[in-house]
């Protein structure tokens, strides 16, 4: 098996997100993805949901690993840009960030 360079979850606990928007994210990550989501992509993503993330507001919910970094209030627009400026560029979308692993285990700052 091809390892993943990274893994993208998706919150869809209804506390997260009650009005149900996060399955439509997950739907949308894969035709965002293209290329990135394909087997033999030496940079792949894997998409994946998650039932709780833990967070339980400000949803829905994007993480990102092995980066650690979490996005909240992620719509359509703002998917796109993770998509593009976070796993295509190496660029976190900042201003929808709300924490950021720090220390060993991701192996960034």
């Amino acid at each position: 098996m091809n390892p993943y360079a990274r893994h993208i979850f998706i919150c869809t606990g209804r506390y997260c997100d009650p009005s149900g928007k996060a399955t439509h994210l997950y739907t949308r990550l894969a035709r965002l993805l293209g290329p990135l989501g394909a087997y033999e992509h030496p940079r792949r993503v894997k998409r994946g949901t998650s039932s709780c993330l833990g967070v339980c507001s400000g949803g829905p919910i994007v993480v990102v690993y092995p980066d650690g970094i979490w996005y909240h209030h992620v719509d359509e627009a703002v998917l796109e840009r993770i998509v593009r400026e976070h796993l295509e560029q190496n660029r976190p979308v900042t201003e929808h960030m709300f924490h950021r692993l720090q220390g060993e285990g991701n192996g960034r700052t």
